[in-house]
């Protein structure tokens, strides 16, 4: 077997689901089982087991930081905890019985304030995962897409005329994990094209922001290419002259056939996934995920791709 295909492999077990999920297409009964584990191993268990009595992580829903309950929850969907988890749903639906406004929006700064759509955008992102059927997530969509704005993406400012690219892929990612689990596109597919294209005019963002361009995991709320060609994988977005420099940026960044993570987002955490300037499985995984999708449109990705599987053992992939 080949070295990075083995490395994945040996790594934490939602590494190991995903590998055999994304790369392998391994049959249902191995991914229902490697999935079932990661509430009972490794960076899965300790996420789970940094709860507190209260039952939040941290002090409330997004304090502090990167150890609130939000955030927890966005590490648990990362890592692709079953969506049957009780203690994620069980957060999920607090979060709604105790935070949800008027409007459909939700507010975890515990005063007055509007509710901030990046936080609504991935909030949807995580509850459309664990609690698909809920009710009150339709208000909530609602409410995002009344702060559409007129440039074609969505700002954390409601009283900004222009969006920001944190907050449009914080949305993009959370319409379309409540377009998967309703299994209905009419309500939402107009409003993520027209952020997408708004994206695609900003030219993806390159050379706004260095840290845009740096391997980042977590990447918490913050829009970088990474992120933004993972999402477009999942999300069967067609390939694109946009999309064909953010591949061509992505294979540049491979080292002996692997990707280091370049950027940890500062501050205090329940678990340090992997240590920075150093091969991470987490955006490897990524990557190939992504040069795999867009192999049959893309000769940069479909020429990375390639050697990678031609360098594994060929039974791997049949």
């Amino acid at each position: 077997m080949h070295r990075v295909l083995s490395w994945l492999l040996g790594g934490d077990v939602s590494i190991q689901y995903q590998t055999h999920r994304d790369l392998l297409q391994s049959e249902g009964m191995l991914l229902e089982h490697l999935q079932q584990r990661i509430e009972t191993e490794g960076f899965g268990s300790q996420l789970l087991s940094a709860r507190n009595t209260s039952g939040h992580w941290g002090l409330w829903y997004y304090q502090p930081k990167w150890t609130s309950t939000h955030y927890t929850l966005c590490d648990l969907k990362s890592l692709c905890l079953a969506p049957s988890n009780l203690i994620a749903a069980e957060m999920v639906e607090r979060a709604l019985s105790e935070c949800q406004l008027p409007d459909g929006g939700l507010n975890f700064a515990k005063s007055n304030l509007p509710s901030d759509m990046a936080v609504n955008g991935m909030f949807l992102e995580y509850a459309s995962y664990f609690c698909p059927k809920d009710s009150r997530l339709s208000p909530l969509v609602s409410c995002i897409l009344t702060h559409h704005k007129r440039d074609g993406g969505f700002s954390w400012d409601n009283e900004s005329l222009t969006s920001d690219p944190h907050t449009t892929l914080c949305v993009l990612e959370g319409l379309y994990s409540y377009m998967c689990s309703t299994r209905n596109a009419e309500s939402v597919g107009t409003i993520i094209d027209a952020a997408l294209q708004w994206l695609y005019e900003r030219n993806l963002c390159i050379g706004e922001d260095r840290r845009y361009t740096r391997l980042a995991f977590p990447h918490r709320y913050r829009y970088d290419l990474l992120r933004f060609l993972e999402f477009a994988a999942r999300a069967d977005i067609p390939w694109n002259e946009n999309i064909e420099k953010a591949v061509t940026w992505l294979v540049n960044k491979q080292l002996d056939g692997v990707w280091n993570l370049e950027l940890v987002h500062p501050g205090k955490v329940h678990v340090q996934f992997e240590p920075v300037k150093q091969p991470s499985r987490f955006i490897t995984l990524k990557a190939l995920s992504i040069l795999n999708f867009y192999a049959s449109d893309s000769k940069t990705a479909a020429k990375a791709w390639n050697m990678f599987v031609r360098e594994t053992d060929a039974g791997a992939f049949t």
